[in-house]
């Protein structure tokens, strides 16, 4: 009975790899509804890669900060994710902005220092775009190819 119970605790863990870790996530990470979660650890036992299934469908690779939290969203492959999906981790004051690309679909979004937030990707007419926003919600930069 002992090797059917060792059996079925090894087949869970092949078959949900990295659930363990996925309950320390921060908040920001796991307000994102991912699924599919794999944590990749560092020496210092802080996540620093996650990788997940958006609720599109779309795989992404978070990146996290020492402190844990979310410096980078990236499309897998040639993905892009719905800019909607991470409106949770996005100032109110970002998205109020009358340039904020609220139909656009996201290859990245990044979070800088002091606030400000890049975010490429294409607009709802096709486009591919780069954009950045101060933390106050200022448009810094819209770039349209």
């Amino acid at each position: 009975m002992k090797n059917i119970l060792s059996a079925a605790a090894f087949a869970a863990i092949i078959a949900f790899p990295g659930v363990a870790g996925a309950q320390d996530l921060p908040q920001s990470v796991t307000g994102l509804g991912l699924t599919d979660i794999q944590v990749r650890e560092r020496a210092n036992a802080e996540p620093r890669h996650v990788r997940g299934t958006l609720p599109s469908g779309t795989r992404v690779k978070v990146d996290l900060d020492r402190n844990g939290e979310i410096e980078e969203i990236e499309a897998r492959g040639n993905g892009l994710f719905p800019i909607g999906e991470i409106v949770s981790i996005v100032p109110q004051a970002v998205l109020d902005s009358p340039t904020w690309p609220a139909d656009a679909r996201l290859e990245q979004i990044e979070f800088k220092r002091g606030g400000r937030i890049e975010i490429e990707g294409r607009l709802a007419d096709g486009r591919e775009f780069e954009a950045e926003f101060s933390a106050d919600g200022t448009v810094l930069e819209f770039e349209r190819d």
